[in-house]
């Protein structure tokens, strides 16, 4: 049993700006799901949609932390590159990102994620990324 507590870390402030939730990991599928509640002041559109930034934002976002989370907190996930599929536009309110690991080595890892709102999916992320040490 791992004595590491994601919340004992220090949280970015960018997370109260995407309306971080909180998270649920899954340490034997290696998967996580973030939750997000994204206020008007995000979007575009007479406040109809969420800005693309923000969705890739929290895609990028729950990849990030389930790396970390994997590693016990020991090692930060810098992206190296995101792919990002719009499908549907999202709305200002509640999001979940899933999001799971396809491989990691010990400095590079590989990562997907899929943003729903209300059940929905809204986008779909790969990401590759660097592993570097916390400090």
């Amino acid at each position: 049993m791992s004595s590491f507590n994601p919340l004992s870390m220090h949280k970015p402030k960018f997370l109260s700006i995407l309306g971080s939730q909180g998270f649920e990991y899954n340490k034997k599928n290696d998967s996580a799901i973030m939750k997000f509640d994204i206020s008007p002041d995000l979007t575009h559109s007479n406040g109809t949609i969420v800005q693309g930034g923000f969705i890739t934002a929290m895609l990028d976002t729950s990849m990030a932390h389930l790396i970390i989370l994997k590693s016990e907190g020991k090692l930060n996930s810098l992206s190296l590159n995101i792919n990002v599929n719009f499908i549907s536009p999202g709305s200002p309110g509640e999001f979940n990102a899933v999001s799971r690991i396809t491989k990691m080595g010990n400095k590079i890892a590989f990562a997907e994620a899929d943003l729903f709102q209300n059940n929905k999916l809204i986008a779909s992320a790969s990401s590759t990324n660097k592993l570097v040490p916390f400090k």
